[in-house]
């Protein structure tokens, strides 16, 4: 009796320690956080931290810890090529959150589907990068660039202007929205009367604007590259103050319109559609998204910025769906995902069959003369 006593003891603890008896096994989350450090959106890394904090204290019983790491890609494509690489074969990595470089995670995202590691990007990315592939471990958490141009389409729309002029860049990203907001036919009482490159325009203003002038354009969309776009705005409502105009996120700045009057006069009525979809926070948020707004403030003293948000919902998205499931098999937490989508914090997310955001609702913003902006939200 003695000597059974002693074995079904010892069994008990090992049952114990193996988790034999139920519960979840203790893991940690690690996800791997790409991009140029020095060129983050404001609140992003801040948001990121948030996150790793907030969840490491919900889930402190659980069993599971979450761990993030900032891989600095130097916004060069061989870095951030050889990161992927060393992410890609680091089994200890269970989710990678995407570079702000495009190029760089159009390469993170075939390497990482092929290695069957979810990877979630938080920025644009190419369209061609859903439309072509079959990628089951990819996700979007922002609106794709034909979606920009519709947004702007409907927009466009809804002002007095008739008659628009285009412009974009010659990168990929930016013809995909021009082409989203010359393809979208929601409203005919709108007339695209001519499409010009961002560099043309730059190179022969007096030219163009003069046939702008001839075919009586009330209205400019742009899709620049980087900060292009700014100058050659002053130019225009230089000759044309009531002239409406709109653009992508690369208008986004409010680091320059503070700097420069003559551009906050400029943009003052500028319609910019927005690359993500925030929802009215439920009451029970409220005191959190405060929190993060005051202690943001304090640390920083910088005011708070949406793209904190989105680094917060980029680790939360992976980690919550991990932990209240208990897997980190990236193959079962991705079927999750386009299942079930994922509720966060003022963001909803759903996905299509091969990871794109499917936006319900879109939003885009006007600027006021002071520089801030102000959302109005249409149907498609």
């Amino acid at each position: 009796m003695k000597k059974i006593y002693i074995f079904f003891v010892a069994a008990i603890l090992s049952c114990a320690l193996s988790g034999c008896f139920g519960g979840s096994e203790g893991h940690t989350v690690k996800i791997a956080v790409m991009g140029n450090e020095d060129t983050f959106y404001p609140g992003y890394k801040e948001g990121i931290e948030r996150a790793e904090r907030d969840l490491n204290k919900e889930y402190a019983d659980s069993g599971y810890t979450v761990e993030c790491e900032f891989y600095n890609d130097n916004g060069s494509y061989e870095d951030g090529s050889a990161l992927i690489d060393a992410a890609a074969a680091d089994e200890s990595i269970d989710a990678v959150i995407g570079s702000m470089d495009m190029d760089i995670s159009k390469t993170a995202a075939y390497v990482f589907d092929n290695a069957e590691k979810l990877f979630i990007m938080p920025f644009f990315l190419y369209d061609d990068v859903y439309e072509d592939n079959n990628y089951e471990m990819v996700f979007s958490l922002c609106n794709s660039a034909q979606t920009v141009g519709e947004i702007l389409k409907l927009a466009s729309a809804e002002t007095t202007a008739k008659r628009w002029a285009v412009c974009a860049g010659d990168g990929n990203f930016e013809q995909a929205e021009m082409r989203g907001f010359l393809q979208y036919g929601a409203d005919n009482s709108i007339k695209t009367v001519d499409c010009v490159s961002m560099s043309a325009l730059d190179a022969n203003f007096d030219e163009i604007y003069s046939r702008w002038e001839t075919l009586s354009v009330e209205g400019v969309i742009m899709f620049p590259k980087a900060d292009e776009g700014f100058e050659i705005l002053k130019k225009i409502k230089g000759r044309n103050p009531a002239m409406i105009c709109g653009g992508d996120t690369a208008f986004d700045n409010s680091t320059l319109l503070n700097a420069d009057n003559e551009l906050l006069r400029a943009m003052n009525g500028f319609i910019i559609a927005d690359e993500f979809t925030l929802t009215d926070p439920a009451q029970e948020d409220k005191d959190t998204i405060q929190g993060m707004i005051d202690e943001y403030a304090a640390n920083t003293g910088g005011a708070f910025d949406t793209w904190y948000i989105q680094g917060y919902n980029a680790v939360r998205i992976i980690a919550d769906t991990a932990i209240k499931n208990e897997t980190v098999d990236s193959s079962k937490i991705a079927e999750i995902l386009h299942k079930d989508g994922y509720k966060g914090l003022i963001e909803n997310f759903s996905f299509d069959a091969k990871g794109r955001q499917e936006t319900q609702e879109y939003i885009y913003s006007t600027i006021d003369d002071k520089g801030y902006s102000h959302d109005v939200t249409v149907k498609k």
